[in-house]
């Protein structure tokens, strides 16, 4: 009886060399059109799936190797001498070794302007069943879906015909994990391209979080906890230089890039433990620095600074006084690696505005102890037209900037938060307290710390006015506009209060709060 290993490949990396050795090992390759094409270079067994079945492909290559024969060899138990009776009895030889690997399904999906004929087409039928088969029957068939574990396997086979279970269950673990990922990635498709859902709520009827094990981190938050970083393979930023990322690394970087989405101006914001302590706008970016720098000139040490355009020398030299860890751009102009290199623990990244403006995920995630919660993206993308003024008094030209300015920065901050700003800075932040008041003291200390005026600053607040206690605060520190959520049964208080004191008051009707 012969021992048959079927390879059956879209990515071809390293097929050759895998197929040469198993030859050696004693097995005939046997394979589907495409991938026999390519192997016929290198192998002198090799054998076309049609011809063992004795049945074409066909539909246009659809159905190849779903078929009794080629199942049979793969799924019949080897301890069991009934199904080894019943593959002598219709001349069945054993499969004893599958690799493959499948369609691109979630490349083509995301290919700019892919069809949705064309989508559907790389959606494997065929690979799914064969690897489910072999990873079924692992401890008799060896199933590979992964180039990077040809040479291990490779090294095992040469040592002993059959692998270690631990190893073999291993595979069949990560074939099994493999079309859990290709599955989900397909229902999520459907789940998107339905131009009406069957699930009235808006969101989705169960939650599939397989991803890959993008890279092992030295530990998580604290140095007791271990961790790793999953994702999918559509990166929106890449390391262009420096050691490994941290668990709060990636963090802050997360944080930097959904917090810099928000400005179109030439921007800068310093970002410390997944907070802001500097924004600021100008004409280009080294004015832009030295605004976001002033905001608070002692925590931007050891902090992040993440940019909306590309990073030039003059600023690149700026951020360089100090010590930052992180310096994320979309691109960086010619000297600047020359100047930021030179610190070897600083990390230098680059990322793709475009793939900003919608997250990758559908889903917004947080885990719990027992189950999990998801939302919709806080896109902070509603329109401005929404807005009321409340207040008998209108906000001047310069104001409404600074209204604008100070929404956008206050919804990166968590709660309850408070931003004190211009129209092209922050002046103060109130950041994660237990009460509005307290942020708002917060924000008024920060910026008096730094030697900030807030004479005719604005004041933002990521959540609704309970009292006037806040409105009070900012007046006696020369605030001159609020903008809030409104909603509170507080706010005819807090209007009467704006009133009194000559202070423009602008309900968005939208929150912004991050629990």
């Amino acid at each position: 009886m012969k021992k048959y290993a079927l390879i059956s490949v879209y990515d071809k990396s390293g097929i050759e060399i895998l197929a040469m050795e198993l030859e050696k090992l004693g097995y005939t390759i046997l394979s589907t059109s495409n991938t026999a094409k390519h192997l016929s270079q290198f192998c002198h067994s090799l054998v076309q799936v049609s011809d063992l079945t004795g049945f074409p492909e066909i539909l246009d290559g659809r159905v190849k190797t779903l078929h009794p024969v080629i199942h049979a060899g793969i799924l019949a138990d080897r301890t069991n001498p009934n199904h080894l009776s019943t593959l002598a009895e219709h001349n069945i030889d054993h499969i004893d070794v599958v690799v493959v690997n499948l369609y691109p399904f979630s490349a083509v999906r995301h290919k700019e302007n892919a069809t949705h004929k064309e989508v559907i087409e790389n959606i494997d039928i065929g690979g799914p069943t064969l690897i489910r088969a072999a990873a079924k029957n692992y401890a008799s068939v060896t199933v590979l879906t992964d180039p990077k574990d040809y040479i291990p396997t490779l090294e095992q086979l040469n040592q002993d015909s059959s692998l270690p279970e631990c190893w073999s269950s291993y595979l069949a673990q990560k074939a099994f994990a493999w079309i859990s990922r290709y599955d989900a990635d397909i229902a999520d498709y459907f789940e998107h391209s339905r131009s009406e859902t069957v699930n009235q709520e808006g969101v989705p009827p169960c939650l599939d979080l397989s991803c890959s094990l993008i890279s092992s981190l030295r530990y998580g938050e604290n140095p007791h906890q271990k961790a790793g970083f999953y994702a999918d393979k559509h990166k929106s930023w890449n390391v262009l230089h420096g050691k490994e990322l941290s668990f709060n690394n990636i963090l802050d970087i997360d944080t930097s890039l959904r917090a810099i989405r928000l400005f179109t101006d030439p921007t800068v914001i310093i970002v410390k433990h997944c907070n802001p302590c500097g924004i600021g706008s100008a004409a280009n970016l080294a004015e832009a620095y030295k605004k976001a720098f002033a905001t608070d000139t002692i925590s931007p040490y050891g902090g992040i600074v993440v940019v909306n355009r590309s990073l030039d020398l003059e600023t690149a030299v700026m951020i360089n006084r100090i010590f930052t860890e992180i310096i994320i751009a979309p691109n960086y102009e010619a000297g600047v690696f020359d100047v930021l290199q030179k610190k070897k623990s600083r990390r230098l990244i680059s990322y793709d505005p475009a793939m900003l403006n919608k997250p990758v995920n559908p889903l917004e995630i947080k885990t719990l102890t027992w189950g999990y919660l998801a939302q919709e993206w806080d896109l902070v993308n509603e329109s401005q037209e929404g807005w009321k003024v409340v207040s008998k008094r209108q906000p001047s030209a310069e104001e409404y900037q600074a209204l604008v300015f100070g929404w956008k920065a206050v919804s990166i901050l968590k709660s309850n938060a408070i931003v004190l700003c211009r129209e092209d800075r922050v002046l103060g932040f109130g950041i994660g307290q237990t009460s509005r008041i307290d942020s708002t003291s917060l924000a008024v200390w920060k910026a008096t710390k730094y030697g900030h005026d807030l004479t005719g600053a604005i004041c933002a607040s990521d959540g609704f006015f309970p009292y006037r206690d806040s409105i009070d605060e900012a007046y006696q520190h020369g605030i001159k506009a609020i903008i809030q959520p409104g909603g509170s049964i507080g706010d005819e208080e807090c209007i009467m209060a704006c009133n009194e004191l000559g202070i423009t008051m602008v309900f968005t009707g939208y929150r912004h709060f991050k629990h």
